[in-house]
């Protein structure tokens, strides 16, 4: 009974938040419908699926896996000390970790159902059983991450890279994007749940079959996080808080240093920042079977269709795929982080733009760091046409999303912030403006922020010439026109007129 009364509130405080339902709906029919179409044309190329109908259907588990993770994460992080409080008053652990699971569990069966629903208008079922099934497993599965990392990892910054990034992996270097079959992707916790969805037997699953692994996969993750929840529920939390001083004159650079000095007492968003980069592009080269692929190209002022690498078409489009990700999400929390603190520090006398200046500061940093190893890690395999162009186009990437993860996480909060920054550069960089999927992007990409930095880049790591000053200009103009609109939301946002 008490279990029962504690799920019921545990969904309608879910429910409180009206943008969560919103987004817990609209992100996976938005993610099927785009994209459903484009990744079955790519899986075709490099697959090597026997039925075309069964191509698109891990689109829908793969929204539903990471609408439901996200969603348990921030499911029991927000409410860790509330759940201490209920354990308790007399409710005990074993009924909130209940309690928390079953709610939890709805969600993800409530973000796999819409992402359901999209598949089969976008493309139909070609088989209703593995898709329903493989989309609830999804779900399950990577509520059980989000739960897990959120019992974990206290930090909201932090848990939420984990989440992302374990989602990235599992996804874009998974049998059904990359096609190849390297051992380390067998240990991703959807391979042989995608396996089945593709009915695409692995070869490698021993006396328990691909079912029997796919289900171990989904039990283990919820008893896992069962577990951890139970830990969490009976410590005690561990709070700390450094304030900052400033300076009259050296303002903006004294609300840079203590933004940077705050941040780098955050060693794992840095470590994040750092490590997945390296993982997520060098596995890209690795697994990536070495087939031809057309890419419409300029040089000297003429445009031809040249066949290119996939391995290297797939690693060069992952760089900015990737710093897209980690600029947008730095840009989402540091604004979200600092929001009160920037309030006190007008209070204290700083102007509205040193504030800008001291958090595009950090931000920018962010970006800059996870560019720069990201083309370390990229040198390694692949040598572009032009590096200066290649990183030029990679740059402008990172402040275009760098921005856009302002503009977000200063309109739409922490949890709905971070569907959309999961949606849009997903949407732009890895669909819109993805040549792996055809030999040009689709025209509605044009209307997207990337456009213009992506042309740049794809021309330069594939032709030595540099001809796209529209392109360009493009890029540029998108990054003044964000970067006005993000200085008039931190104003409005610090509460005071601009001085």
């Amino acid at each position: 009974m008490k279990a029962t009364l504690l799920t019921r509130r545990y969904l309608l405080e879910y429910a409180r938040r009206p943008l969560n339902l919103v987004l817990l709906l609209l992100v996976p029919l938005v993610f099927v419908v785009l994209v459903s179409g484009a990744l079955g044309d790519f899986a075709k190329v490099i697959g090597g699926v026997g039925d075309p109908g069964l191509l698109a259907a891990p689109s829908a588990g793969w929204a539903a896996g990471f609408l439901a993770g996200v969603a348990g994460f921030f499911h029991v992080l927000g409410s860790r000390n509330a759940d201490r409080r209920l354990a308790s008053a007399g409710f005990g652990p074993r009924r909130i970790v209940t309690a928390r699971l079953i709610s939890g569990v709805i969600l993800a069966l409530l973000a796999a159902a819409s992402a359901l629903v999209a598949l089969a208008a976008r493309t139909g079922l070609a088989d209703p059983v593995r898709a329903i099934a493989g989309s609830v497993m999804f779900a399950v599965i990577y509520l059980a991450i989000g739960v897990a990392v959120g019992s974990v990892i206290r930090n909201e910054v932090n848990g939420s890279l984990v989440v992302i990034f374990v989602w990235m992996l599992d996804v874009f270097l998974g049998p059904a994007m990359a096609g190849g079959d390297v051992w380390v992707t067998r240990l991703f916790p959807t391979h042989f749940v995608t396996l089945l969805m593709l009915d695409a037997p692995s070869g490698h699953a021993g006396s328990i079959g691909d079912v029997g692994w796919a289900l171990l996969w989904t039990v283990g993750a919820l008893l896992l996080a069962a577990v951890l929840l139970a830990s969490a529920t009976k410590t005690h939390p561990l709070h700390w808080y450094r304030g900052a001083r400033w300076a009259s004159v050296r303002r903006a650079w004294e609300g840079l240093r203590y933004g940077m000095r705050e941040y780098r007492r955050n060693i794992a968003m840095w470590v994040l920042l750092a490590v997945l980069p390296v993982f997520f592009i060098s596995l890209s080269f690795v697994i990536t079977p070495d087939q031809p692929a057309p890419v419409e190209l300029s040089e000297g002022g003429v445009t031809t269709a040249r066949l290119i690498s996939m391995t290297d078409l797939h690693g060069a489009i992952m760089v900015p795929i990737t710093i897209a990700f980690l600029a947008g999400l730095a840009g989402l929390f540091v604004i979200q982080a600092s929001s009160e603190a920037d309030r006190r520090l007008v209070i204290a006398g700083f102007r509205t733009r040193e504030i800008l200046v001291a958090r595009l500061g950090v931000i920018g940093l962010a970006g800059l760091i996870a560019t720069g190893v990201s083309l370390a890690i990229t040198a390694i395999d692949f040598t572009p046409g032009s590096w200066m162009g290649f990183t030029v186009g990679n740059v402008l990437v990172a402040v275009t999303y760098g921005l856009v993860g302002v503009l977000i996480g200063s309109l739409f909060g922490r949890l709905g912030g971070l569907y959309l920054m999961f949606l849009l550069p997903f949407i732009d960089v890895g669909l819109a403006q993805n040549v792996m999927f055809s030999a040009v992007p689709p025209a509605w990409g044009a209307f997207l922020p990337a456009r213009g930095a992506m042309r740049v880049l794809v021309n330069a790591a594939f032709t030595p010439s540099f001809d796209q000053i529209g392109n360009l200009l493009l890029a540029l103009g998108w990054v003044v026109a964000l970067g006005l609109v993000a200085a008039l939301v931190l104003r409005r946002t610090a509460g005071v007129q601009s001085t």
